[in-house]
Order: C-alpha cells, then structure tokens, then sequence
C-alpha cells in the first residue's frame, strides 16, 4: 500500500496529518511556519491508489478456503429468500398443468381434434413451469466456486448444471471490470456485474445479478491475487447506478 508523504517544499521537513487540510489541498509546516498547497494530480491519484488496495470486507453468503498450492477457493452461494415465494408459486404452476393433462389425456376418453388441442395448448405454460421449476432448484441447491491463483481464474456452477463456467490464464486478462447490472434485483438494492477484458477485445461477463457488497469483494480477490487493475465503471459518489437517458426525460425539472 503506497504511503503518500508531504513535505515542506522550503525546509523538506515531513509534513504530519494533523497538519493537512485535504478538502482546500493546503499544509502547514510545523518546523518553519510555511503555508503551501499539495499538489492534486499527484495526490489524488496516490489516494485512489491507496484505496483500491484496500481489501473490503468479506458478505455473508461467500465462503472461501486457501488450497495445497496457494489457490484461493471462494464459494458463493445462489440460496436467497425470495426462492420460497418462487417454489409455491412452481407447486402451484406444476400442479395445475398436472391436472390438465391427467383430464386432457386420461379424462376425456375419445375426443378425437378437441383433445389434440387439449394437449398442444398449454405447451407454452409447460417450459415456462420447467425453466422457473429448474431456476428455483439451482437457487436451492447450487453454488459458485471461484478458484483464483497467479496464473489463473476458473469458474464453475454446480451441483446442476448451469451456462457460465470459465476458465481463463492470467495473459487472457487485460482487466476486471465492476459495473451495474439491473435496477430490480431480487434483494430489493441494485445488482453489479463482474467481467473481464480479455487480451482479444472481447468483455466477457463471469458474474452477474449481484449484490453490491459481494461483487465488490470478488472482483477486488480476483484483480488481487491474479494482479491485473480493477476498473469500476458507473459508480456514483452515493454508489447509485445512473438513470437512464430515456428516463431522465420524464423526471421533474428544478
């Protein structure tokens, strides 16, 4: 972690932080009485230096362990409270069409075109009823284990099977971005999304849907340890994401 040291630009005595006004970029030197302004392109990029070397605190919901070799495994898990919601609402879903097939087929005896229709017209509620059913069983049973090390990064979801697994060296990635995702997620805050840059041009996106303090977290282990930067992109001082363009028309004027 760099350590910004000011000193007096007349008797090149060390300058300490009581005597530092960070806000006007002014100090005061205690041994000759010399007032002088600190220069701010220097200073303010050593501070964001300082600050993006700052480990943040490890969320709840993430789980990590050191391996033989010094790889870091990070475990995240998908489990969230709105899942209980969503499995009523599938048992409920599941069973309905459950119900119209035992009477469309079974029921019905011969019914010749009508039951054809019977059976083909919900077709579209069954694989809506299938991909919330399998969501909310990955949301219960899965987990992503992110395993970091100097040369390399590997993602994988698991035990169900899931689109997303990476596996990436450390020469494929030019940076790790951290940017705003939606603006309804799940738990009720704005989600983030973690990518990398890869050395082609390509963005890849690694992880997606998260809360804040999680993405922050594994996108710093992940710049961390395979020591590439961290770009954070879209992040207002209040860490709000931005309203869109074509909202902000509807928004009322001061």
């Amino acid at each position: 972690m760099p350590i910004i040291d000011v000193r007096c630009p007349q008797c090149q005595t060390s300058i300490s932080a009581a005597d530092v006004n960070i806000s006007d970029l002014l100090a005061k030197c205690s041994n000759c009485d010399v007032v002088f302004t600190i220069d701010r392109p220097t200073t303010i990029s050593s501070v964001a230096t300082t600050v993006s070397e700052m480990a943040p605190s490890r969320p709840s919901g993430i789980t990590e362990e050191e391996g033989p070799m010094g790889e870091r495994t990070i475990r995240l898990r998908w489990f969230h409270a709105a899942l209980f919601g969503l499995l009523f609402f599938c048992i409920a879903w599941d069973g309905f069409l459950v119900f119209w097939y035992s009477i469309a087929l079974f029921g019905m005896g011969k019914q010749g075109q009508f039951q054809w229709i019977a059976v083909l017209f919900p077709i579209a509620h069954v694989a809506v009823g299938v991909s919330l059913t399998y969501y909310v069983l990955t949301g219960f049973l899965n987990s992503t284990w992110i395993t970091i090390d100097s040369e390399s990064l590997r993602i994988r979801h698991a035990p169900l099977p899931w689109r997303g697994n990476r596996q990436l060296t450390k020469d494929e990635i030019r940076e790790i971005e951290l940017d705003f995702g939606s603006l309804q997620p799940k738990n009720g805050g704005p989600t983030m999304t973690v990518s990398v840059h890869h050395t082609d041009g390509r963005q890849i996106v690694l992880l997606s849907g998260l809360e804040i303090q999680k993405a922050e977290y594994l996108a710093w282990q992940m710049a961390h340890i395979l020591q590439v930067p961290l770009n954070r992109k879209n992040q207002s001082a209040m860490g709000i994401p931005q309203i869109p363009a074509f909202l902000q028309r509807f928004l009322p004027r001061k």
